[in-house]
């Protein structure tokens, strides 16, 4: 994994113009120190002039010994450790012991071994990495630390991305997501003080095969160590490489007619996303909230372009937990199409998934947490308010750089002495059964917390996660306010409304979106 910090360089412009993952060890490269050098072919398409890019960096080694393998893993280590040391290169090391025994380790709670969770905690520990060598102020010859940025280069090639896109048919992927690998992610916030900071992963041999590479360890008399472990069919990949590919050449008429076959699939996936993928951003920035996929009003049936849209929404909600297959899909659009006129279900997709349906809004969720509870979409848990000091209405409060707008509520009185450590945010489905009374339905009976909803017009999808302010003490919990967002503006319980006397002030923000 090579770590790069660049001063006057455009990164993006940089990995466009080069075909830029080794699973134990991996290259980081951060610029900044002038022994060692990246060099990249940039290519003007317009005039077919080529330019070499010379960018000096600070290339790390990171080496992920799984212990699986038992005096195999330990030799690969010692191999990896023994070439850093001859040329002066940071090395650094993790053992699969030490993740299973950190209690820190948000990638398993488990020692067991599985390619998944080996897979998150490399990408985990990578990202950490990176991030510390970034924002390390050891080189301040180099220039202004905020302006470093870093990429972790893999050394997956031609051959794995052939494998990938096999894999991916085999698990029914959606169509728009058949293509093999890409050559650079897009880049990921770095944890350091500087949010504009990003990393990249991003695989420099990917136009390469693996005949290739050793063809060329072998002429340069290089030493390199192979996982006897790829030759056995333990797992699904191996079992595409070692049975089903050469069984597909064979049928094929070689090998590379089938490579011919999978480069013209992928490239056709791949126009199809670029197709559609500028249409479905345009349709998911129309919604007016990002927490809930609204479908369209004037019809049952869902365009290619609002599928992908879903696709698209439905992996962002979930943090890329949940990839539609073309299957999932399908059972979505077939329960909108097929039963129009139910505005309320709820549709297990299965991998512990469920799609719900609340009037116009889906809504995506975890199908139960550990008390068997239903959980809820992971944007839909965001609560936009704030509640603030009393001084922030006057503009003294400091902290106030993420408010978009302040509301002032004001209370006669509270069940007991006011304590912001009491106050709480809740949204209308958390507190279904609470009752409320609007300062016009003074002395009449108490309404459900949704019936009120629906009497101020709020829409249905919208009545679940609508935002309602509560009073916690040790036994109770009180409706103090309830926000109408169709109209903007905070209502009070009567019941604790102002009159004339003793005055409470609250203050909330809305922070930006």
């Amino acid at each position: 994994m090579a770590m790069t910090r660049l001063d006057d360089i455009d990164e993006d412009n940089i990995f466009h113009s080069t075909d830029v993952s080794q699973q134990d060890s991996t290259v980081i490269q951060r610029h900044g120190m002038a022994q060692w050098y990246l060099y990249l072919d940039s290519a003007d398409t317009a005039t077919s002039k080529r330019d070499m890019v010379r960018i000096p960096c600070e290339i790390h080694v990171a080496h992920f010994n799984h212990e699986q393998r038992g005096e195999n893993s330990d030799g690969d280590e010692a191999l990896v450790r023994s070439l850093c040391s001859c040329r002066r290169v940071p090395f650094h090391r993790y053992s699969w012991s030490e993740m299973s025994n950190d209690d820190s380790s948000d990638s398993t709670n488990s020692s067991t071994f599985s390619q998944d969770v080996a897979r998150k905690w490399r990408r985990t520990r990578l990202m950490e990495l990176l991030s510390s060598l970034v924002t390390d102020p050891y080189n301040n010859s180099a220039g202004d630390s905020s302006q470093r940025w870093g990429a972790i280069l893999t050394a997956h090639h031609r051959d794995d991305a052939e494998e990938t896109i096999l894999l991916k048919l085999l698990r029914g992927s959606y169509l728009t997501n058949l293509s093999g690998m890409e050559d650079r992610s897009d880049g990921f916030q770095l944890n350091t003080p500087k949010k504009s900071q990003l990393g990249y992963f991003a695989k420099p041999l990917l136009g390469i095969r693996k005949a290739e590479i050793v063809d060329y360890l072998t002429a340069q008399g290089l030493e390199w160590r192979e996982d006897e472990s790829n030759s056995q069919d333990k797992y699904k990949r191996n079992k595409v490489r070692n049975q089903l590919i050469p069984l597909l050449s064979e049928l094929a008429g070689g090998e590379d007619a089938l490579q011919k076959r999978l480069r013209h699939l992928e490239q056709q996936s791949r126009d199809l996303s670029h197709y559609l993928a500028p249409r479905a951003e345009e349709y998911l920035a129309s919604m007016s909230t990002v927490s809930m996929f609204l479908l369209p009003d004037d019809s049952h049936t869902l365009t290619i372009v609002q599928q992908e849209a879903l696709h698209l929404w439905i992996a962002r909600a979930t943090e890329q937990q949940l990839i539609l297959s073309y299957e999932q899909m399908q059972r979505i659009r077939n329960q909108i199409e097929f039963f129009p006129t139910r505005l309320q279900w709820i549709l297990d997709v299965g991998d512990c998934w469920n799609v719900r349906r609340n009037g116009k809004a889906l809504a995506v969720s975890r199908a139960v947490d550990g008390n068997g509870k239903e959980q809820s979409s992971l944007e839909a848990c965001l609560i936009p308010w704030k509640i603030l000091p009393s001084e922030s209405e006057t503009g003294t409060n400091n902290d106030q750089s993420e408010i978009a707008c302040v509301h002032t509520l004001h209370f006669g009185k509270l069940p007991h002495e006011p304590n912001i450590s009491n106050l709480v945010i809740k949204r209308a489905k958390d507190v279904s059964n609470m009752v409320f009374i609007p300062p016009w339905r003074k002395g009449r009976s108490a309404v459900k917390i949704r019936e009120f909803l629906r009497g101020q017009k709020v829409p249905l999808h919208r009545r679940d996660d609508s935002f309602v302010l509560c009073y916690s003490d040790d036994s109770l919990i009180h409706a103090l306010a309830v926000y109408l967002e169709n109209i903007g503006r905070w209502v009070v319980h009567s019941d604790f409304s102002h009159e004339e006397g003793a005055l409470i002030k609250i203050v909330l923000g809305k922070k930006i979106e």
